[in-house]
């Protein structure tokens, strides 16, 4: 019987067949490469679940939530660590009942896809607004500059596992939307972020300061409905229907007027002088522990917020009426959000990294930008993140968030936003070109 040899007979054979697997290699990468970026970002998400998501309670502690909701019971009875809206726990319905392993898991994937759609959205918009930011090497800058300055802001919110993401990936649909034109649709996503999280209710007077009547229409009706889906869901099951009230009388009411106190477990963490409160509220509470020249705390904080709050009001009203304008405007509210929060702790500053992206697009792409917006990314990195890290080094980490870095931080980017409102409007809108709907390009380019 005759043997044939695994292995070629001539060295021309053996160089053909290493061509071939050569080619079949490069052939291969060839295919791969569009797809490299989400290629790394499913590893190195997967990296980091060991380390993160995976011991993360959030996901289980929603799933608490939802679990209360479903047997009829008072959410701040039930759970009284819960301090947010009760229309956050039907969102995990779906996996309230499954093992904490999965719902990890679950969580997990969510969330990082969250982060991710907030980002591509943002990036398309940029690309719109200052064509050529997100092409080839201005493509590798814009990320790499966004994770280098806001990568803390990324491991904190993986590190706690939040809803923030989602709340930030619900706002970037409800913009993406607005800046099509779709106003009905903008609305309704703006209203499901708000419905989960308050800080989004910011977009009410700013649609109506825009006189986007329909967006602020939808906005109310879609809020009341999907606020009111845990008191339907009781009454449909016989339980408690008075979640809705409950968080407006004993989170909301007492949150609005400061130095008030309630007995809710975490009361003392959103007003005490807690390090970690990262809002105004928090930088007056470490400072102003009595009166300061005749004025209480409380005035001191109501004088603040006002004077930040006439600055924002200022901003809006000098962005053009362009339905594209609102990818600014949303920026400047998403800081407003941090800064007016009663409560806001580090990972809640993943909310900056759409303005961060808007903020170093600009920079990149418009040379009128390049000196002014170089010099304000570099400030509010040292301010955000530079100066509050394991390499600081403690002492001035705590220093840092003593006098409300952070916040100060987040806050000087409007310096940039205010340049593109008032001076250098982005080279994408210039007065004669005629709006236009651009639509997505999910797959990633080869470039």
């Amino acid at each position: 019987m005759t043997q044939t040899s695994a292995y070629p007979a001539r060295s021309s054979d053996a160089a053909a067949t290493s061509s071939r697997t050569s080619v079949l290699l490069r052939s291969g990468l060839a295919r791969l490469q569009p797809w490299s970026d989400w290629i790394v970002l499913i590893v190195t998400a997967a990296a980091l679940y060991p380390m993160f998501g995976r011991s993360s309670d959030m996901g289980p502690f929603y799933s608490a939530a939802a679990r209360c909701v479903l047997h009829g019971e008072a959410l701040l009875s039930c759970l009284p660590q819960y301090p947010y809206q009760p229309a956050l726990a039907i969102f995990f319905i779906p996996i309230a009942f499954l093992p904490a392993v999965l719902q990890r898991l679950i969580w997990y994937v969510i969330f990082v896809g969250c982060l991710v759609l907030a980002v591509r959205l943002t990036e398309v918009i940029a690309e719109r607004l200052y064509p050529g930011s997100t092409r080839g090497q201005n493509l590798f800058w814009l990320r790499a500059i966004m994770l280098i300055t806001c990568g803390k802001h990324f491991l904190d919110v993986i590190t706690y596992a939040s809803h923030d993401p989602l709340s930030l990936a619900l706002i970037m649909l409800g913009t993406w939307a607005l800046f099509n034109g779709r106003e009905a649709v903008g609305g309704l996503w703006l209203a499901v972020a708000a419905a989960i999280r308050a800080s989004p209710l910011i977009y009410l007077p700013y649609l109506i300061l825009e006189r986007r009547l329909i967006a602020c229409g939808v906005f109310l009706i879609a809020l009341l409905g999907v606020s009111a889906i845990p008191d339907v869901i009781g009454a449909l099951r016989g339980g408690y229907t008075g979640h809705l009230t409950d968080w407006l009388g004993q989170v909301v009411g007492p949150a609005l007027v400061p130095g008030n106190s309630s007995e809710l477990v975490f009361w003392d963490i959103w007003n005490g002088a807690n390090l970690y409160n990262q809002s105004l509220r928090g930088l007056i509470n470490r400072f102003a522990t009595g009166p300061v020249l005749g004025l209480t705390p409380t005035t001191i904080l109501i004088v603040v917020d006002g004077i930040f709050a006439a600055i924002v009001g200022v901003l809006l009203l000098k962005s053009p009426r362009r339905r594209e304008y609102v990818a600014i405007d949303t920026a400047v509210l998403l800081i407003a959000m941090l800064a007016l929060s009663p409560m806001t702790s580090r990972h809640h500053y993943i909310f900056a990294l759409p303005a961060v992206i808007l903020a170093t697009a600009a920079t990149i792409a418009d040379p009128r930008m390049r000196r002014l917006g170089t010099s304000v990314l570099v400030a509010s990195f040292l301010l955000r993140a530079g100066t509050s890290n394991d390499i600081a080094g403690q002492r001035l980490t705590d220093f840092a968030y003593t006098y409300g870095f952070m916040p100060l931080g987040a806050i000087a980017l409007y310096i940039i936003f205010g340049a593109i409102l008032w001076a250098w409007h982005p080279p994408g809108l210039s007065a004669a070109e005629p709006a236009r709907t651009p639509q997505p390009s999910w797959r990633p380019s080869p470039e």
